[in-house]
């Protein structure tokens, strides 16, 4: 066999054992009613000690959620380091639930443009790549919720 040819497979093989997902999945509850916000956490550990927009970082936030009035929400993912983007605020209208809906920066419907109920993935209204400015992954990282109507609908956060 030739020997440039098993360089080059060998060369292949060991890049691609550096590639590496990580996921993490955290479990949510009830969404206050009352005009308060609430955040579920999920710590994250074992990734590398810096997440960047060129080798390694977040690029998918998956939600599953039901709630009766879907534009009633504002979500944001939470950095350890306290950066925040905007997953989707006021989307939806009178329509329910979020389920199994991803937000990816390289989505091409951008999530104020799709219709609920959402499923699938859409671009998130915040720059998902802010919370890749070389900070340290490993930490808790939140899903920020606020029903911004409150007393009126209610909903729950299965999954995220």
């Amino acid at each position: 066999m030739n020997h440039k040819y098993l360089l080059a497979i060998s060369i292949i093989l060991l890049n691609c054992s550096f590639l590496k997902a990580q996921t993490f999945t955290g479990i949510g509850d009830t969404i206050p009613d009352d005009g308060n916000s609430i955040d579920f956490t999920i710590t994250a550990s074992g990734l590398p000690n810096v997440i960047d927009t060129d080798n390694f970082g977040v690029e998918t936030i998956c939600i599953d959620l039901i709630h009766t009035y879907d534009s009633d929400l504002d979500i944001y993912l939470i950095a350890p380091d306290g950066t925040q983007v905007l997953l989707t605020s006021a989307n939806g209208g009178a329509d329910d639930n979020y389920t199994n809906t991803c937000f990816n920066y390289y989505a091409t419907t951008p999530i104020s443009q799709g219709i609920a109920p959402f499923t699938g993935t859409f671009k998130p209204q915040g720059q998902l790549g802010i919370v890749n400015n070389g900070q340290n992954p490993n930490g808790d990282w939140k899903l920020h919720i606020q029903d911004t109507y409150p007393f009126a609908d209610q909903g729950v956060l299965f999954t995220w």
